[in-house]
């Protein structure tokens, strides 16, 4: 993280393991949507790699005759991979559609380079320790999410995930 507190890079962390959780709990819902959920990094490769091509930073050489053949590669019919849906879709198809809307999209204003931080010292350590526990929140119920299904075959309830995330407890 660092030498200095970076409650920014807390908050793309929290993000980004809670986008893992909404996914998680999205594609244990269905065979098909855990397929979708497994060809999505190729179908990611496929477009990044393409995009590439088209924009010359990157090219294709037959292997028996280093020729370029980019433009030969480009030509070929490719058939379209569907991506999995969008991650607030996942989130409302897995019920979860809370977490995307009062945690995931305040995280994204962190993630996209628009939130206010804090200047003092201890409004940042604050912060810091405040996205550390979600952190340890969201990872918690990842490894519940996989343990509910693996051991129960059955995916955890909205209350449940509530509970670990810590969503449920009063202030005291």
């Amino acid at each position: 993280m660092g030498a200095a507190a970076n409650p920014g890079c807390l908050g793309v962390l929290s993000r980004c393991l809670l986008e893992q959780l909404i996914t998680v709990l999205w594609g244990i819902r269905s065979i098909e949507n855990a397929e979708s959920q497994s060809s999505a990094g190729t179908a990611q490769l496929a477009k990044a790699f393409k995009l590439n091509l088209e924009a010359g930073t990157m090219q294709v050489f037959d292997r028996s005759t280093g020729e370029d053949v980019t433009a030969r590669y480009l030509e070929q019919e490719r058939p379209k991979r569907r991506s999995p849906p969008s991650i607030q879709q996942q989130a409302k198809e897995a019920d979860v559609a809370d977490l995307y809307t009062a945690v995931y999209r305040f995280l994204s204003l962190e993630t996209h380079g628009h939130s206010e931080s804090p200047s003092e010292k201890s409004e940042i350590a604050d912060l810091c320790g405040i996205h550390l526990q979600g952190i340890g929140a969201v990872s918690s119920a990842i490894g519940q999410g996989g343990v509910w299904w693996l051991v129960n075959r059955h995916w955890p309830d909205n209350e449940s995930l509530r509970e670990v995330l810590g969503l449920n407890q009063k202030n005291q």
